[in-house]
């Protein structure tokens, strides 16, 4: 089969004019060569296509070949009408319009192929997937229409269905061939099918011959080609080799895969850290012997000079292993946390604490830290590490020591806001610290929103749409006033300051529209807010909004008619 499929080639210009799931236009030079009549008659059905009148678009394509029937622009003339039933979910009636282009039209591959790609998408939408997959089959056969951008959607899915049918050697050669051929006209199932080859081969069915002329074939696994002539000799081919061992969820083909892949990789690569970690892990994945894992990635540590990012970089391989982790690095850093500089101690810390995880460690670097003849700047810094472990109190200390009290004060209030979450007692302390800072050009930006926020936080509403109104940030401070009146029951008010919001347009209104539904609904006036959804359907039909809309009217049983009913979902 896979001889078969090669054989096809990789051929034709339409391969790269056209990308797999892109509509088939009618080519330039062809449209050219079309009288005139037939050319404006072609030109205004695509127009009503284009616009989404599939209705329209039928009748005119249809009125099309019946003046114009021996039109060299029939076979897609013909396709269109199938692709316009089939958009209108008449997909019967779309089956037969393009069997027409198939039958009628064999060796125009271009429409031929892709009618019978859609002839299989609508037996799938039919719930009838035996009807798919010979329709599909019978196209890859073909070497012709084999080589069109959606076949590589065809072959991923015939590779999957082989699958399911537990015959896995022909899935692999479907998912090959995809991989091979549709590289760049149809890249999403190229991906696929290379994720599926590398799956088969390496843990499925290990087969390092196999796999390097595939490495070859698909230029890498990642389809990019870069020096991709020598998988034996490169590290990206063992890492995907190995790292797929490692990944699968079958315990007995892991212990199957690693012992092939670690055996078939060696003892080689000691310059490159990351590979031989998969390597040590895969045979750890079979031996069930950790202590020699210890014993091979100590070894691995040993092959290059140790500094601060090497014992750091080995921290984060033993983290499955957090007693060894914890002791590796307690013996490896006293080497050189003394000779440190205070950023590199800083630089140390946040490390350890992110990505690694490794709090205690972090605070033990934090504290052979001197803060002495640090600036502002830095003390701010240090201070925000420190309060992730320490007391408000142990933090404010280092907020004391600062020469600029402005920025001391900004320092505080960050703190504060930062921990305001549902907590009111911080809410009220960061409050504290805004009138200074409101005071200074330096700070005062967009600190008055924020201090409305705060406000409304508190329930403080009054207050709070007063400090909205004199942020006058939108449509921020609108929407905020618009909850603080809601809060308060004020809701006419309420309703009439998203009217004025929905008034200004753009992307904000249909949230506005919809904002007044919700604010009818926490008033409890269950038809407001039922006429009020029917409005955003009506006036924002493509909106996110709308489908929300439908789908709460449909959540309360509410009939939809018309425009409703086709709403955006």
């Amino acid at each position: 089969m896979l001889a078969i499929l090669f054989a096809a080639g990789l051929a034709t210009g339409d391969l790269q004019a056209q990308k797999a799931g892109e509509e088939i236009g009618y080519p330039g030079e062809a449209f050219a060569k079309l009288d005139t009549f037939e050319g404006l008659n072609l030109e205004d059905a695509d127009k009503l296509y284009n616009k989404q009148d599939f209705k329209g678009a039928y009748a005119a394509y249809k009125a099309y070949s019946f003046e114009f029937p021996k039109s060299e622009a029939l076979p897609y003339v013909l396709l269109r009408m199938g692709r316009c039933l089939h958009k209108l979910d008449k997909r019967n009636a779309a089956i037969k319009a393009y069997q027409d282009v198939v039958d009628y039209f064999p060796d125009d591959v271009r429409y031929a192929a892709a009618a019978l790609y859609h002839i299989g998408e609508c037996h799938g939408q039919n719930g009838d997937g035996a009807k798919k997959t010979a329709v599909w089959a019978r196209m890859v056969k073909d070497d012709d229409y084999v080589a069109q951008p959606n076949s590589g959607s065809a072959l991923t899915y015939l590779g999957k269905a082989m699958e399911e049918l537990g015959r896995f050697d022909e899935a692999a050669e479907y998912h090959w061939r995809t991989a091979v051929a549709f590289l760049k006209s149809n890249p999403r199932a190229a991906e696929e099918a290379r994720k599926a080859v590398l799956a088969h081969y390496a843990v499925r069915s290990p087969n390092h011959d196999k796999l390097k002329e595939f490495y070859v074939a698909a230029n890498g696994f990642d389809g990019r080609g870069q020096k991709t002539d020598n998988p034996e000799e490169d590290p990206r081919y063992w890492s995907a080799a190995l790292g797929s061992a490692l990944g699968t969820g079958d315990p007995e083909k892991r212990v199957e895969a690693c012992s092939y892949w670690s055996a078939k990789m060696g003892d080689r690569f000691k310059e490159h850290d990351d590979l031989r970690k998969l390597w040590c892990d895969a045979q750890m994945a079979h031996e069930k012997d950790r202590d020699s894992w210890v014993a091979r990635m100590e070894k691995q540590f040993a092959e290059k000079s140790a500094d601060v990012d090497r014992v750091l970089q080995w921290c984060g391989y033993y983290n499955v292993v957090p007693e060894l982790r914890a002791k590796f690095f307690a013996d490896r850093i006293k080497e050189f946390l003394p000779g440190l500089k205070t950023p590199e101690k800083l630089s140390l810390m946040n490390r350890l604490r992110h990505p690694l995880g490794m709090h205690e460690e972090a605070q033990q670097v934090m504290r052979t830290v001197s803060t002495d003849g640090m600036s502002d700047e830095e003390l701010r810094k240090f201070a925000d590490f420190v309060a992730n472990y320490e007391s408000e109190e142990v933090v404010f200390r280092y907020f004391a020591r600062m020469k600029d009290k402005l920025f001391a004060t900004k320092s505080r209030f960050d703190y504060y806001n930062a921990r305001s979450h549902r907590n009111p007692p911080n809410m009220e302390k960061a409050l504290a610290e805004l009138p200074e800072l409101l005071k200074s050009p330096k700070y005062s930006g967009g600190l008055m929103l924020t201090k409305a926020r705060l406000l409304q936080g508190l329930g403080r509403h009054e207050e709070a749409i007063k400090a909205f109104r004199a942020a006058n940030e939108q449509p921020a401070s609108t929407w905020g006033i618009t909850d603080c009146l809601v809060a308060l029951g004020s809701y006419d008010q309420a309703i009439k300051t998203v009217r004025e919001l929905e008034a200004v347009g753009g992307g904000v209104a249909s949230q506005a529209c919809m904002k007044a539904a919700d604010i009818y609904r926490v008033s409890g006036d269950k038809g407001r807010e039922v006429n009020q959804l029917r409005t955003v359907l009506k006036r924002y039909p493509k909106s996110r909004e709308s489908s929300d809309a439908h789908n709460r009217l449909e959540s309360y049983g509410v009939a939809l008619t018309g425009g409703e009913a086709e709403a955006e979902e």
